[in-house]
């Protein structure tokens, strides 16, 4: 027995050490990638601190994968593009697969796949099935490939790279990091009159990305004090909220308020109070913040607006094509990338704003099922966590469905299956939550085999 266990010992020391090698090689090759192709101009120390960003990245997947979830808001400015000659996110992506292949030497736990996932399987197979009768070939070749490659990381990564609630926090603490940094980024047009935006200038994203953040700190952040013990974090939320106004996105205004307005059923002292004080800063504030005018004039239109088909604008155009396209093809749909090209101006007819009905037009009733089928899972899973208070892990059980919920919101408005890759990502916390609730469970069961085994 002594000798099994030195021998276990020895080899996970020595499958630690192959890790710790093969990720500073890696690093290190990175690093000397980057300062060959950034030119002459490369210091030292910017050398030295790429190969230990891409180090950390590597040893804490956890970190890559909040990075991944907003690269696409942060690349569209030219100083960030200019960083590497390759798509920021193909290489984040990629840096995000050698830290989980790292984490499977290393043998971090991982969390288990649920089996409703399989359906994702038969929804790739009816894209690709959608091939043969596609308007453009070209183009459904291309937009499989960027959801196979590109959103399926987003969709099947947490599921590795996040395994215990320590690698939960870290995720967690990593996005809330960089989304404070970019709404942070975005006051800098508080002076002008056009809406706020990511540096990619995407003032949907900023909203999104906004949204996120002030969930993540009122349920994430907030309980953890006591109040009024707690008042000075209610100014983290000031940097997102300005953010969020100052984009105008719609959806994810309505998605925040109406998850904030549903808090109290879980904390009802707690929320109270916080939105006594929340208020009466907000408007001690207001007369000192100039939010850009096109912003409060078009989040005006969700009060002011006299009936749906104005609110929607000319996202009703599209909703109302879609629907055409569903009712001409309603069991196998034009073909994936088929409301684009099946429409006069491709130009301007890209998506319908709507990921469900995206999904029925263009591959069926039937593909449509299977999608509402998996978010209809991790909603049921979702409810299932939060009425479990007494759980250790409920914080982030509180987290995971509020950004489900948002995630949701925005799906329903607002991008296509590919550009949305934080709903799907959402979907999936959801589900590795439930699995790091089950890591006392298993423990206690390991702990029980031990005994037995002494015992005979």
């Amino acid at each position: 027995m002594e000798r099994a266990q030195a021998f276990a010992s020895e080899w996970s020391s020595n499958q630690s050490l192959v890790a710790r090698s093969l990720t500073l090689g890696c690093a290190l090759g990175a690093g000397v990638m980057f300062a060959c192709f950034s030119g002459a101009a490369i210091r030292a120390l910017e050398g030295a601190a790429g190969v230990a960003g891409i180090a950390v990245l590597l040893f804490y997947p956890e970190f890559a994968l909040a990075l991944y979830v907003v690269i696409g808001d942060v690349k569209g400015d030219e100083r960030v593009a200019s960083l590497l000659p390759v798509d920021l996110t193909l290489a984040l992506g990629a840096v995000l697969v050698a830290g989980i292949g790292l984490n499977f030497l290393r043998q971090r736990r991982r969390s288990a796949i649920p089996p409703v996932y399989l359906l994702f399987l038969a929804l790739v197979a009816l894209m690709t099935a959608s091939l043969c009768y596609t308007p453009v070939l070209s183009a459904g070749l291309e937009k499989l490939g960027r959801f196979v490659t590109v959103t399926g990381i987003a969709i099947v990564a947490p599921f590795f790279a996040i395994g215990t609630s320590e690698a939960m926090k870290r995720f967690l603490a990593g996005f809330g990091v960089v989304a404070f940094a970019i709404c942070a980024w975005s006051l800098s047009g508080l002076s002008g009159s056009a809406r706020l935006a990511t540096p990619s200038d995407n003032t949907i994203g900023l909203g999104h990305i906004a949204c996120g953040l002030i969930l993540l700190i009122w349920f994430g952040v907030i309980p953890r004090y006591r109040f009024p013990g707690r008042a000075p974090a209610y100014l983290l939320l000031a940097v997102p909220a300005i953010a969020m106004i100052g984009s105008g996105s719609r959806g994810p205004v309505i998605a925040c308020v109406a998850a904030i307005l549903l808090s109290p059923l879980l904390h009802r002292r707690r929320v109270l109070s916080d939105w006594a004080c929340i208020a009466g800063i907000g408007v001690a504030a207001i007369p000192f913040i100039a939010i850009p005018d096109s912003a409060v004039e078009y989040l005006g239109t969700l009060v002011h607006g006299g009936n749906v088909g104005s609110v929607l604008d000319f996202r009703g155009d599209l909703l109302d094509y879609a629907w055409t396209l569903l009712r001409q093809h309603p069991l196998i749909g034009t073909g994936i990338q088929g409301f684009r090209y099946y429409s006069p101006n491709p130009e301007l007819y890209k998506w319908p704003h709507n990921i469900f009905l995206e999904i029925a037009c263009e591959l069926g009733i039937p593909a449509a099922l299977i999608a509402w089928a998996i978010f209809g899972s991790a909603i049921v899973e979702a409810c299932k966590q939060i009425t479990r208070v007494e759980d250790p892990h409920f914080a982030l059980s509180q987290i995971a469905a509020a950004l489900l919920f948002a995630g949701l919101v925005n799906g329903t408005n607002t991008g296509d299956i590919n550009s949305d890759r934080a709903t799907w990502l959402f979907v999936s916390l959801v589900f590795v939550t439930r699995s790091i609730r089950e890591v006392p469970i298993e423990r206690a069961r390991r702990t029980v085999a031990r005994v037995r085994t002494l015992a005979a």
